[in-house]
């Protein structure tokens, strides 16, 4: 335990990490830590948890606290999977204070905090018992971190937040693309549609952004696929048929956008409904994919909707999948509900008689109906503006947004404005 507390705590030394780039969920991050509550960061498996982590650590030391008084562990590191109980824990505090003998508060690191069993049990108890003193920061590889089983335990002690692989903009940030005017946009216009399509086309997992290897590449994003689904999926929720879900999440990638028939799916990759069903659910859970309902103001209709599929990454999109040509149209309608995604808890669909691609529900800050189509022609134009008003209409609202590729403009139907704007231009906005 020693020496995997030496290993795992460089800043003991007085060192700083390299941390890699700076992720845009730091800003966010910063208040959190102000605070008293347990910090959970869920993510997919690879999208720079870790990093994440070590940023924090050093934003920290800059603050002047003292590196005594923060602990990192790592606990899917070999050594602590022998015997993933909250003896570990015990045994790692212990240790690191015997070691260390800090005074004041101390800053708790645990990562991949989902190994260890009834972790949440023993959290509530030391947050309880030294609140104030013990700031817990958290991450774990699945969408919810704090499932239902245990939310109600850490009622009132936590905030979680979610970390996505690099957007487009953190992608610019990595390779010094300016960008943060108007003029720097069209100025470098021409490198920020390279990264764009460098973006659709291998998404955003960090060591695959920074990779230049088209070979490596698609080597990461295969290993990445078998981790979530035989170290994230099937040992947690105990499926005996592993290959009937890793056929099923194939499945899923290559009908990315689409609604899910799950009779026709389970016909598709020889299972059963009820299997295809859970399966989905267990690949929302580990954050490889998201099933988005049709937009009711009835929740009932909400829930029983048919459910349109989206991928956490374009990239495993791309390699994982047999497509002769890439569709860029799809490709990019997955980004833009990744992003917005990031902005708000809930997306749905909208459907009748006509389908408007994002339905954003907020009572506060307003509802929004959002289009998606790679170009605007003459012979899509009337029915992609059709769907923008269906959504428009049903939510009362007198302002809608088409996103394109590169395509801008104005255009007033009705009593509803609509704003045409590129992708990468409402991302950097």
């Amino acid at each position: 335990m020693k020496n995997f507390l030496y290993e795992h705590n460089e800043h003991w030394l007085d060192k700083r990490y390299n941390t890699g780039y700076h992720r845009e969920l730091m800003d966010e991050l910063k208040a959190v830590m102000q605070s008293d509550h347990i910090l959970a960061i869920s993510g997919v498996r690879r999208c720079g948890k870790s990093f994440l982590m070590k940023q924090m650590i050093n934003a920290l030391l800059d603050q002047g606290v003292p590196p005594q008084n923060i602990l990192f562990a790592n606990l899917e590191f070999p050594a602590m999977l022998r015997d993933p109980s909250t003896k570990v824990l015990d045994e790692l505090v212990e240790t690191y204070r015997k070691l260390k003998q800090p005074t004041g508060k101390v800053y708790l690191f645990f990562d991949e905090i989902q190994t260890i069993r009834q972790w949440e049990v023993w959290m509530k108890s030391r947050y309880d018992l030294h609140k104030g003193m013990m700031k817990f920061v958290i991450t774990g590889s699945n969408s919810q971190l704090l499932s239902s089983e245990f939310a109600s335990l850490l009622s009132g002690r936590v905030i979680e937040k979610r970390l996505f692989p690099f957007s487009l903009k953190e992608i610019l940030d990595v390779h010094a693309i300016p960008h943060a005017t108007i003029q720097e946009q069209m100025i470098y216009k021409a490198q920020i549609l390279h990264f764009f399509d460098l973006y659709l086309q291998v998404g955003g997992m960090p060591e695959v952004v920074l990779c230049n290897s088209s070979e490596l590449r698609s080597e990461l994003l295969a290993s990445y696929f078998n981790g979530i689904i035989y170290k994230d999926i099937v040992p947690r929720f105990g499926i005996r048929d592993s290959l009937a879900i890793q056929n099923l999440s194939l499945y899923a990638l290559e009908n990315v956008t689409s609604l899910m028939n799950f009779k026709k799916v389970a016909d598709a990759v020889h299972t059963t409904r009820d299997n295809v069903r859970d399966f989905l659910y267990y690949l929302h859970q580990a954050y490889l994919n998201f099933l988005v309902q049709k937009f009711d103001f009835s929740s009932r209709s909400r829930v029983l909707s048919q459910k349109k599929c989206y991928a956490i990454d374009t990239g495993f999109v791309n390699t994982l999948t047999l497509r002769f040509s890439p569709n860029r149209g799809k490709l990019l309608e997955n980004c833009v509900f990744l992003e917005l995604k990031k902005r708000y808890e809930e997306v749905f669909y909208y459907r009748n008689a006509g389908e408007c691609d994002f339905i954003i529900y907020h009572q506060q800050k307003g509802s929004i109906a959002v289009q998606v189509c790679d170009v605007l022609t003459p012979e899509n134009r009337a029915r992609e503006l059709r769907g923008l008003r269906l959504g428009c209409n049903y939510l009362s609202t007198d302002v809608g947004f088409i996103i394109t590729y590169d395509q801008e403009e104005v255009v007033q139907m009705d009593n509803i404005k609509v704003v045409v704007t590129p992708f990468w231009k409402w991302v950097l906005e």
